[in-house]
């Protein structure tokens, strides 16, 4: 049991050392656009909302 859990933590080691990872502008980039699509989304589902709401109101 133990020597799997070593060759597993090995094996993890082996594959985190082949990640491509962002460098800081990518991850502030893309976590701008991330955070900018979140906010369009939901004033989008907000106005929705709110139109629907106010046409099942005035139908009911």
């Amino acid at each position: 049991m133990i020597k799997k859990l070593q060759l597993f933590i090995e094996n993890v080691q082996k594959e985190m050392a082949k990640v491509s990872w962002p460098t800081r502008d990518e991850l502030l980039n893309s976590s701008v656009i991330v955070v900018v699509v979140s906010a369009i989304f939901t004033i989008y589902v907000f106005f929705a909302d709110l139109i629907i709401s106010k046409l099942v109101e005035f139908l009911y």
